[in-house]
């Protein structure tokens, strides 16, 4: 029970920093936000859904690695697009998808 409510927690963390759309923060710090709410999301369901944290310390290691890594990369590859076209960086909305 608690980590369902951890989960909708970050999920509303999540909602609220992409909902200032570059009023409040910049993009770049809403996206770095995001990916890390999505991060402990993802770190949550390992731990608690599919039993990590009773697993050995070196898949707790790796899987946490691998999340860091993954996280940084698609921060990585947004950052350098938004340092390649500055006036295009923004978050996705629901409009521009179109």
């Amino acid at each position: 029970m608690k980590a369902w409510i951890v989960l909708v927690v970050l999920t509303l963390a999540a909602m609220a920093a992409s909902a200032a759309q570059g009023r409040l923060l910049p993009y770049i710090i809403q996206t770095a936000v995001i990916l890390a709410v999505a991060g402990f999301k993802a770190s949550t369901i390992l731990n608690h859904f599919l039993d990590l944290r009773s697993a050995s310390r070196g898949w707790r290691i790796l899987f946490s690695i691998y999340l860091v890594v993954l996280g940084g990369s698609v921060f990585a590859v947004y950052a350098i697009g938004c340092a390649l076209m500055p006036g295009q960086c923004s978050l996705l909305a629901y409009g521009s998808v179109r």
